[in-house]
């Protein structure tokens, strides 16, 4: 989606900023890694580039609307305001009072809508969301995320027929890591063998 340069600026930006962590130790049981990818909203400069570079990506596509899930609503809303783009967003309930709407926002039947989000925690969760916005009559052109965390999340939500792209891989991370001596040789080992161990797609 985005050239090499702009992937390791934006790794490296989103290690500075505390989003990507890596917990020290030997363990090949442990997770290697920590993705908190909250910590952009007390980030408003990372939040800006991450936006733009999503906007790269998106704005080859043809739709009338963004959409932000409930859970990640800040990273949506700056692309809205950034490039004057209409946005709604996607509740994970129905609210228990009002109009017990599910999609928040302006919106009319047949409209095509782009859904960003952080990264694909759970393919289920995301294909109820993205049924949502079905259900409510758009037409969903892509889900749009910031990590693959490469473990055929994002595989799942295309086998389903949508369309779905990520900024950067845990590879990526990684790889960028180790390169500029952020991490060992020990710890891309036990990265790797965690990977196995989970059967992670890994090209470090």
């Amino acid at each position: 989606m985005i050239d090499i340069r702009s992937k390791q600026k934006l790794i490296d930006l989103l290690y500075q900023s505390g989003a990507i962590d890596l917990p020290k130790g030997k363990n090949e049981n442990r997770m290697p890694y920590a993705i908190k990818l909250q910590y952009l909203t007390s980030q408003p400069k990372i939040l800006q580039y991450t936006a733009k570079l999503l906007w790269s990506s998106i704005k080859k596509e043809t739709f009338d609307l963004i959409a932000g899930p409930y859970t990640d609503i800040p990273l949506a809303t700056t692309i809205s305001l950034k490039y004057n783009w209409p946005m709604i967003f996607i509740r994970g309930e129905r609210k228990k009072y009002g109009m017990e709407k599910l999609i928040e926002g302006s919106y009319l039947p047949g409209q095509k809508v782009i859904v960003v989000d952080e990264e694909v925690r759970d393919p289920i969760d995301s294909l109820q969301l993205l049924g949502r916005l079905e259900g409510s009559g758009l037409t969903v052109v892509g889900l749009y995320v910031l990590v693959d965390r490469v473990a055929g999340r994002i595989e799942e939500i295309r086998k389903r027929g949508f369309n779905c792209e990520a900024l950067i891989s845990l590879n990526d991370i990684f790889v960028r890591l180790f390169e500029t001596g952020k991490i060992s040789p020990i710890q891309l080992n036990v990265a790797k063998k965690y990977f196995e161990s989970k059967r992670i797609a890994s090209y470090i």
